[in-house]
C-alpha cells in the first residue's frame, strides 16, 4: 500500500496518503481476525489479507460516498415538507 502511493504520479498531500495508509492497516487487522480461524495456510492468509488492505481504501470511498449520497436523499425527503410549510407561512396562508 505505501509503495503504491509513493509511486503514484499524483499530487496528494500527507493527510490524504495517511488517511489511506490508516485505511488499509485496519481492515487488515479485521480482515486478519475473520480469517485466522477459515485459512490455515500462512501464505493464503497473507495473500488475503494483502489483497483486501490493497483495495479496501478504494472500497470504503465507495461506501462513504454511497453513505453521505443515502443521507442527503433522506435529508431532502424530510426538508421538501418543512419548505412548503415555510412558503404557505410566508404567504400568509
Amino acid at each position: 500500500m505505501t509503495a503504491r502511493l509513493l509511486l503514484s504520479t499524483e499530487k496528494v498531500g500527507w493527510a490524504w496518503v495517511a488517511r489511506r495508509v490508516m485505511a488499509a492497516s485496519i481492515t487488515a487487522v479485521v480482515v486478519h481476525a475473520v480469517v485466522q480461524d477459515y485459512i490455515s495456510s500462512p501464505g493464503l492468509r497473507i495473500g488475503a489479507i494483502g489483497a483486501i488492505s490493497y483495495s479496501s481504501p478504494e472500497a470504503l470511498d465507495a461506501l462513504l460516498r454511497w453513505v453521505k449520497a443515502r443521507a442527503e436523499r433522506e435529508v431532502e425527503k424530510v426538508s421538501k415538507p418543512n419548505a412548503k410549510k415555510a412558503k404557505r407561512a410566508k404567504q400568509g396562508r
